[in-house]
């Protein structure tokens, strides 16, 4: 039997990656959406509904063309189109003489954002029900590819991870997506604030509404349901989360997860999307109205006048604008700190005074969380959870003005030998993980790389300068004959 009106709207099918949504009438697969003709996709719902079976033509032609009179042959032309958009259709789709089409693959049905079902034996999530609601931005600046494309994620798997640094906007993100999720059950729980185990257990049955001193309880409460849980700001609790996640997975079936934390949980089942800095023009600007086009500098100057100060640019203050937004790296809560600052030091005087941001940018809303209120602060939280090798790691790396390879890093943090090269690499793979190091395709000959190059954004590089400033002589000076040693080394390669 077809699914009901109501379960098409609640549901989407999945299978080898595709993701099918009757309600919306879309095919994606990954994050790529399948452009398919409305005769294809309501041949692809009809077989899709009845997986397994045959369906029979007169029975196709009359579901695609009603109250129509066609020829036998305008099927078969949307089968074959329908076969091309899927790759190798006919693995999916068989036809069978005399008879019809059927669909033949393993195809999964699982809640889609949007449409879930409330679940049983839980309290409803109105907004007076849901502690620890997310703040939901009114506007969410140049975030819409990125919103599409996690929710495309979350139809064809039910763990998804949000991972980019601190300040990029993990959080906006998946409370937009928590509110798109009209009509669904969702639950939000922000770990912040947790400190264990313990901790986070008790927020995850707080936000379901069950007794936080009966945590234990929370997976049994949630065998049964149907729901969207967001488990936000991970990243201090990762092992807890992660094990917390798998259990969810295996005890509740209908439960789907998005998580939001500057590293992945690495377990089976888990779908990683990397949430980029906004939008940046790289080279030179000639015009205002060409740098506002951009997403990074619409929210700056949207913020910069939010916080009571109109901007009097001209096409002469592209080129500061342009570049103080570079040096913010297209953070969107870094904008919104340095906007706060631009009434009193002006567009020019914060880029003169770049160095000092960390000290110049602690007026963040005194509704965020306190990692929020500061760029000091906001570093500090990730620097604090890094191991003493990470965090000797990072320090060496601030030497490097730009883009640098994996090879040059491992000799810088290291002795460069044989015996420790693959140990130093490796803290340098721990920070991209960990989203303290940007990892990205060479773009630039001078690198010697395989593929790829890596980096750090401007903010975390001068706040780790300074604290390679504060170490030891010993750890400094020793950063810096290993920097000289390979400057040396680059420079005899590029002249023989």
């Amino acid at each position: 039997m077809p699914p009901t009106a109501s379960a098409r709207d609640s549901h989407v099918y999945v299978f080898d990656g595709f993701v099918l949504d009757p309600y919306r009438r879309s095919l994606a697969h990954g994050e790529d959406e399948i452009a398919l003709g409305s005769r294809a996709l309501e041949i692809l719902i009809a077989l899709i509904e009845r997986a397994g079976e045959v369906v029979g033509r007169d029975e196709l032609v009359a579901r695609v063309w009603p109250r129509t009179i066609v020829e036998e042959s305008s099927l078969r032309v949307h089968v074959s189109a329908l076969r091309r958009a899927l790759g190798d259709g006919r693995r999916y789709i068989a036809n069978v003489p005399g008879r019809g089409y059927g669909f033949f693959a393993e195809v999964a049905l699982r809640p889609r954002m949007g449409g879930l079902p409330e679940p049983a034996a839980l309290p409803p999530t109105g907004e007076a029900d849901r502690p620890g609601l997310l703040p939901v931005s009114t506007s969410l600046w140049g975030r819409d590819t990125a919103k599409a494309a996690v929710e495309r994620l979350m139809g064809a798997h039910r763990l998804v991870t949000v991972v980019g640094p601190g300040g990029v906007g993990k959080t906006s993100l998946a409370a937009q997506l928590a509110a798109a999720s009209a009509g669904a059950s969702v639950y939000l729980v922000d770990l912040a604030a947790a400190g264990d185990a313990g901790t986070a257990a008790q927020c995850l049955a707080r936000a379901i509404g069950i007794d936080p001193e009966r945590a234990a309880s929370a997976l049994g409460a949630l065998r049964g349901a149907a729901c969207l849980i967001v488990l936000d700001n991970c990243e201090h609790l990762a092992d807890t989360v992660a094990h917390l996640a798998q259990d969810l997975l295996a005890t509740a079936p209908g439960v789907c997860l998005l998580v939001t934390s500057r590293e992945p949980l690495n377990i089976d089942g888990e779908c990683v999307y990397r949430l980029d800095p906004l939008a940046l023009p790289e080279g030179r600007v000639q015009t205002l109205a060409e740098l506002t086009r951009w997403a990074g500098v619409r929210l700056f100057v949207e913020r910069v006048r939010a916080s009571g100060h109109d901007l009097d640019l001209g096409d002469a203050d592209a080129p500061d604008l342009a570049e103080l937004c570079r040096q913010l790296d297209g953070l969107p809560l870094v904008l919104e700190l340095a906007a706060a600052r631009v009434g009193a030091l002006g567009l020019r005087g914060l880029l003169a005074r770049i160095d000092e941001l960390p000290s110049l940018l602690t007026r963040g809303r005194r509704s965020a969380q306190p990692r929020h209120r500061s760029l000091q602060a906001l570093i500090d939280s990730s620097y604090g959870l890094l191991a003493e090798p990470e965090r000797r790691a990072l320090r060496a790396l601030s030497v490097f003005p730009g883009p640098f390879s994996l090879t040059q890093a491992g000799a810088l943090i290291g002795r460069g030998d044989d015996a420790t090269r693959h140990a130093d690499e490796e803290l340098v793979l721990r920070l991209v993980e960990k989203s303290l190091v940007l990892a990205a395709p060479v773009e630039d000959d001078g690198i010697d790389a395989d593929g790829t190059c890596y980096r750090l954004l401007h903010t975390t590089r001068r706040y780790a300068a300074a604290r390679l400033h504060e170490a030891a002589e010993e750890e400094a000076v020793g950063v810096a004959e290993r920097h000289a040693r390979l400057c040396r080394r680059l420079a005899v390669s590029e002249t023989s």
